[in-house]
């Protein structure tokens, strides 16, 4: 009998380490072998000869061993993993503690281990339930979840509450080390709220930046295959055109013998704008990334609307990739949103850049369908954003402005004339 209830503390305590390991570090236990062999240990541990407290600690040292065994990592993660889901299986334990102590006043002292078992099966059943909460959290969300937040708030309101509580006892305490003790464990309580609001705030900022990095590498890789996509492409038509250049030129050459210069101007004109649409099927500015960046959003334009580029100036800007992504991508995507958001009899996007031996300037123009004034401008000076979801649609002009200032630029805009311009002058090297 006790060897069935050591093993079913072995499976048990196995199944919240198990459900531990997902819900901290979303890791499985991959080797059955070590899982088996642990089974056979414990029926080992029900033979010797001592205490059922010493038994439980042994059946616990198994699990964590068993466990460390049939995960895969370096030994130092695997310790650390280990430690932060014992002290959480711990917190769990202590939770039903009491109230299955409860049960020894109703049953006898041989069974104690009956009580033990209990109490790691509600810690499994909790583990589970809270394996289930975060996934559900969790699911399809790339950004941290209000209730993540709700539920510190209440872990802090419920460290105050104890801290309260703990300020009334010391008044009843009899001796002063008592009292000394309950005050070193106030400032603890503080300490521990302190550090942890520290560490929310850390991790919340941690995350913004993280989710911003990785839609800027998103936004990065499709616009490198859409870059080499329309590359290949302008390749074949040049290809196609070369190919044909031939038989243009023989039949010009044949025009011009029967002195008709008229139709071989106008055929000469023909084949001219062939190629200059074929050069004009990709806009290049002169920054490769930037012109992927451009490319891309471009692509999202009707053909009627009239895109104009001056200046072409090879350029390798000095800052992070991160940073150009950042600013250009959030910038066409503004001026690309507007023209297709509204109907305008003129619509235009005109990129006009111009290169000094220090830095680079990039003037976005794009037609306004409104005039911005002063009630849709934002305490930072930036126009506001009327888009229903904030949050997928960029990281926002001020973002832009702060991006484009830790690199040692400068960002403007204003409204001339029907157009909304924008201008960001970055460094180079």
């Amino acid at each position: 009998m006790e060897a069935l209830i050591l093993c079913g503390i072995y499976l048990i305590e196995l199944i919240c380490y198990y459900f531990g390991l997902r819900i901290l570090f979303e890791v499985k236990q991959k080797s059955w072998t070590w899982i088996i062999a642990g089974i056979f240990v414990t029926i080992v541990i029900g033979v010797l000869p001592m205490d059922i407290e010493w038994k439980n600690l042994l059946i616990t040292g198994n699990v964590v061993f068993v466990t460390f065994m049939s995960i895969e990592s370096n030994v130092v993660e695997k310790g650390i993993k280990l430690i932060f889901i014992f002290l959480l299986l711990q917190c769990i334990e202590n939770i039903f503690l009491n109230q299955c102590e409860e049960l020894l006043i109703f049953i006898k002292k041989d069974y104690i281990n009956v009580v033990y078992l209990l109490i790691k099966c509600c810690a499994a059943i909790f583990t589970f339930l809270l394996k289930l909460i975060k996934e559900k959290i969790y699911q399809g969300k790339t950004h941290i979840s209000s209730i993540i937040y709700f539920v510190i708030g209440i872990i802090i309101f419920s460290m105050m509450l104890c801290l309260d509580i703990l300020r009334r006892i010391t008044i009843y305490l009899p001796e002063n080390k008592f009292i000394v003790f309950c005050n070193i464990l106030n400032i603890s309580i503080l300490i521990s709220i302190v550090f942890l609001v520290i560490f929310v705030i850390y991790i919340k900022r941690t995350h913004d930046r993280m989710e911003q990095l990785l839609n800027s590498e998103r936004l990065l890789k499709e616009s490198q295959v859409n870059y080499y996509k329309q590359i290949l492409k302008k390749e074949t038509a040049t290809r196609q055109y070369r190919h044909d250049m031939v038989g243009h030129l023989v039949y010009i050459r044949n025009v011009l013998r029967k002195n008709r210069r008229d139709d071989a101007q106008k055929y000469l004109e023909s084949i001219i704008g062939g190629f200059e649409e074929i050069q004009n099927a990709y806009y290049v500015t002169g920054n490769e990334m930037v012109d992927a960046i451009m490319n891309y959003f471009f692509g999202m334009l009707p053909e009627d609307v009239k895109i104009i580029i001056k200046g072409r100036c090879p350029t390798e800007m000095d800052m992070e990739d991160t940073d150009v992504c950042t600013i250009f991508s959030n910038l066409f995507q503004n001026a690309v949103e507007e023209i297709i958001d509204h109907h305008m009899s003129d619509r235009r996007v005109i990129i006009e850049v111009q290169k000094g031996k220090r830095y680079v300037k990039y003037s976005i123009s794009n037609s306004l369908f409104h005039k911005i004034n002063e009630e849709m401008i934002d305490k930072n000076g930036l126009p506001k954003s009327h888009k229903s979801n904030k949050r997928s649609h960029g990281i926002g002009m001020l973002n832009v402005k702060s991006t484009v200032e830790k690199n040692l630029g400068n960002f403007e805009w204003y409204q001339r004339e029907g157009y909304f311009c924008s201008e960001v002058t970055l460094p180079i090297k």
